[in-house]
């Protein structure tokens, strides 16, 4: 179904899957959970999303289309430091708001082929824009002249993706993980990637 109906419909089910995976697991949730959790009939359903794959692959698809808007920018404010860690804090920011779609995203990647082809579609879309960034920064004689672009873009985006994942305590409420840096700062956990990223790459 098409207009505002539809995407009123199709948001209460993605909302609805989030919160039915998030209660029961990925494993144990089936299509049932998130109808009734909706409140709606499986036809409907399936009028939208084939299977819970499929759902949650939309899910993961909305949260890769936020990270790619934060990326898409040109780091060029003048500031180095500034642009590198309004990055860095965005996919923080981004990692607490969707650490439960994150969590079930790489447990059913272990058994849905399409959806662990998307985890690294969106890490090589990082990567690229870490990659373009250093090379515009190199060329504008910012960052070191020895630079290795292409390892540093994959060395940069893992040292921030495996920290934040790193750093991930689970709520002791719902078990849902969430982002923060040893004592929950967050704000420590943003100043000490940038830190590291901006002294191994520009120059001093």
């Amino acid at each position: 179904m098409t207009g505002a109906r539809g995407d009123r419909t199709r948001a209460r089910l993605l909302e609805a899957a989030r919160a039915a995976f998030v209660d029961v697991g990925w494993s144990r949730a089936r299509v049932e959970d998130v109808c009734r959790t909706a409140g709606v009939g499986h036809g409907t359903f399936y009028g939208y999303y084939a299977n819970k794959a499929d759902v949650l692959e939309a899910l993961v698809r909305r949260h890769a289309a936020d990270l790619s808007t934060l990326l898409e920018g040109e780091w060029t404010s003048g500031d180095l430091r500034a642009d590198v860690r309004r990055v860095i804090d965005g996919f923080v920011s981004q990692s607490v708001r969707d650490a439960d779609v994150r969590a079930v995203w790489l447990a059913a990647a272990t058994s849905e082929p399409a959806l662990a082809a998307l985890v690294e579609e969106v890490r090589g879309q990082f990567i690229e824009r870490i990659r373009a960034n250093l090379a515009a920064a190199q060329d504008a004689g910012s960052a070191r002249a020895d630079l290795d672009i292409e390892l540093a873009a994959h060395a940069l985006a893992a040292m921030v993706e495996q920290t934040v994942a790193l750093t991930q305590r689970p709520d002791p409420q719902s078990g849902v993980e969430s982002a923060s840096a040893p004592g929950g700062d967050q704000t420590r956990l943003v100043d000490g990637l940038t830190d590291l990223w901006v002294h191994a790459v520009y120059r001093s």
